[in-house]
Order: C-alpha cells, then sequence, then structure tokens
C-alpha cells in the first residue's frame, strides 16, 4: 500500500514537472562590436564641398546612356544653378546692407546696379567655368544613367570683378551716397561670403 502510494506520488511530480513552461534565462542585447550603427552609406560620386575661398557644387542628372555629352551638360547646368544659389543668397545680404543705407527710391535704384552687377558677374563667370571632376553611374535596366559633374568657383574672382563692375556702372554721386570704395566693396564680399560658409556648418 505504501509502495503504491509512493509511486503515485512520484508519477505526479514527474507530470508536473514536465507540463510546466521551461523558464528560459532573459538574455539582454550586447553591442556587437565593429558594425556600422547606420546601415550602409555611400558617397556621392565627385562629391565637393564649399571652402572659405571657393564655391563648389556637384550637379547630376540622369539620362539615356546613349547620350552622354547631353548628361554631362545638363549636370554641369545644374552644377552652376547651385553655385548661383549660394552667391545670390550671399550677395543678396550685402545689397540690402547698401540699399538700407539710404532707404528711399534712389536707394532703391542703386541697389538695383548692384545686384545687376553681381549678376553680370557670376553670369560671366559660370559661362567660363570647367568641371574638375565627371564621373558617369551604371546603365540601368531602361537604357539610362546618371552623370555628375563637379564644379569650384574661386570667391576672391567673384569679389574683384563684381567690385570693378561697380565701379565703373556707379556715377560718383552713388558712390558717395553710398560710401562706396572698390578695395573695401571687394574686402566686405569677401567677408560676407565667408560668413555664408560658416552659416551653413551650423
Amino acid at each position: 500500500m505504501k509502495k503504491s502510494i509512493l509511486s503515485a506520488a512520484i508519477a505526479a511530480t514527474l507530470i508536473c514537472a514536465c507540463g510546466a513552461p521551461k523558464q528560459v534565462a532573459s538574455q539582454t542585447p550586447t553591442a556587437q562590436v565593429g558594425v556600422n550603427p547606420f546601415g550602409e552609406t555611400f558617397s556621392m560620386p565627385c562629391e565637393v564641398y564649399d571652402t572659405p575661398e571657393e564655391f563648389a557644387a556637384t550637379g547630376v542628372y540622369r539620362g539615356s546612356s546613349y547620350q552622354k555629352g547631353e548628361l554631362q551638360l545638363n549636370a554641369l547646368e545644374n552644377a552652376k544653378q547651385l553655385v548661383y544659389a549660394k552667391y545670390h543668397h550671399a550677395y543678396q545680404g550685402m545689397v540690402s546692407n547698401y540699399s538700407s543705407t539710404i532707404g528711399n527710391n534712389r536707394g532703391n535704384d542703386i541697389a538695383t546696379k548692384l545686384q545687376r552687377a553681381g549678376d553680370q558677374v557670376i553670369d560671366a563667370v559660370l559661362n567660363d567655368i570647367q568641371a574638375c571632376c565627371v564621373k558617369y553611374g551604371p546603365v540601368m535596366d531602361d537604357g539610362n544613367c546618371e552623370c555628375y559633374v563637379a564644379i569650384k568657383v574661386p570667391k576672391s574672382v567673384l569679389a574683384n570683378q563684381t567690385a570693378k563692375v561697380i565701379n565703373d556702372n556707379l556715377t560718383q554721386e552713388e558712390k558717395d551716397a553710398i560710401n562706396f570704395e572698390e578695395f573695401n566693396y571687394r574686402k566686405q564680399m569677401q567677408e560676407r561670403m565667408q560668413e555664408y560658409k560658416e552659416q551653413q556648418k551650423k
């Protein structure tokens, strides 16, 4: 009798033990050494950056791989537009400062001349600019590929030529009204474009 009771108790214990859910030790995720936290990353071909001395941009254009010359021209045009936008943003603040010193229609007239001079110079400089890098991407299934063209534009050239054009186009009366002096204007332009670079870092 005692044996049968003991056997029943052992059997019940085994059944409970087998039916009970197994406890799994909690695992804390561990950092994997040498794994890139950002996943796979890529750099743009012909990647260039602004410096205190130069505006830089990489233009991109996608089209037929059979028209590589056309791709390059369009990518170059895209790069020129990017540099133009940077220059215009930096120069516009300078024009506004000069026009505010007069604050009437005459000031607006001078500001218009300053703006035109800046546009004239940047258009001329970009018209003659040469690519410093040209690369093509792989040909896709649709027969298209991407072209990358990088350009660099010296800020000193823009400042020098803009100051000269303004000096040649403003009357002496207009120069006196804004205290224009070619050397100082050139220096202020270079400083303004340097400030643009510093702002881009933030």
